[in-house]
């Protein structure tokens, strides 16, 4: 049995503010630590219940923020800056299971902690219904029928995550109070539910559905900020259809999630 963990930080117990994500100061530090400690609870508990091998993909920011030392031995960590396959290296058809830890709400999402998708000057739709960075690796993990077991998050990202994968396990690491504030629980606790929850999700992984879409994919991308549209309008295969609003179709999630991802690099780019 395998398992994959995709790590983010701004869906984990305690972080309310951008001050905790980055940068050198005591709160990120203090962040970090918990960050740390909520994937050490779901590694833990993978192998407890069986696992052979663990992957734990160290998502956010520059892939630089696990303190690896703190891990069992037995897991490995996918790390560093930028990664064409961003959330997704190395997941193939052989891992039993994916886990999102520490997930936010979509770009745009009124009373979601630090909302954004990958960026938080565009939004992304597919066929219409907006999407996240958390549904986008779900979809990508599907397409490989490996099945999403377990997510967590601030509320409403997990009211928003359960929407298209409601048979997954979950465990809510605050309850949103606007973009910047929240109801959180103690982090003790929610180590404790993390480490629950993977056990109950890989004994239950034979019920839960891989996140799927079949065929060509149409992928909507809105700029929150039309003077970054021309970043975009030579990028071959995407089409111009508003002033703000492009759209492109992929023949797989694969391809979808590598738009995705470019195009929020593009945007966040300094020239």
């Amino acid at each position: 049995m395998k398992l994959y963990i995709v790590a983010d930080m701004e869906g984990i117990a305690g972080v309310v503010a951008d001050v905790q994500t980055g940068g050198s100061s005591a709160y990120f530090e203090a962040a970090r630590l918990q960050y740390t400690r909520e994937i050490r609870s779901v590694c833990e508990a993978a192998l407890s219940a069986g696992a052979e091998e663990v992957y734990v993909n160290d998502f956010h920011g520059n892939g630089l923020t696990l303190i690896t030392d703190q891990l069992p031995r037995e897991v490995l960590v996918i790390r560093g800056g930028f990664r064409p396959t961003s959330g997704f290296d190395l997941l193939d058809s052989t891992f039993t299971g994916l886990v999102l830890l520490g997930i936010h709400a979509r770009t745009g999402t009124y009373g979601g902690v630090l909302p954004h998708t990958y960026s938080s000057k565009v939004a992304f739709e597919i066929f219409g219904q907006p999407v996240g960075e958390f549904d986008i690796l779900a979809l990508v993990a599907g397409e490989m029928k490996v099945p999403t077991i377990l997510i967590s998050g601030d509320s409403k990202a997990i009211e928003q995550a359960g929407t298209n994968m409601p048979s997954t396990h979950t465990v809510i690491t605050k309850y949103s109070i606007g973009t910047d504030g929240a109801l959180c629980v103690h982090p003790d606790k929610i180590c404790e539910q993390l480490r629950d929850e993977t056990k109950r999700a890989l004994k239950n992984v034979a019920a839960i559905e891989p996140s799927q879409i079949s065929g060509p994919t149409q992928l909507t991308i809105r700029l929150r900020d039309v003077s970054l549209a021309p970043r975009l309008e030579w990028i071959p295969g995407i089409k111009k259809t508003g002033d703000a609003v492009f759209e492109f179709t992929g023949s797989n999630m694969k391809a979808i999630a590598n738009i995705v991802y470019g195009v929020a690099t593009l945007v966040e780019a300094k020239f």
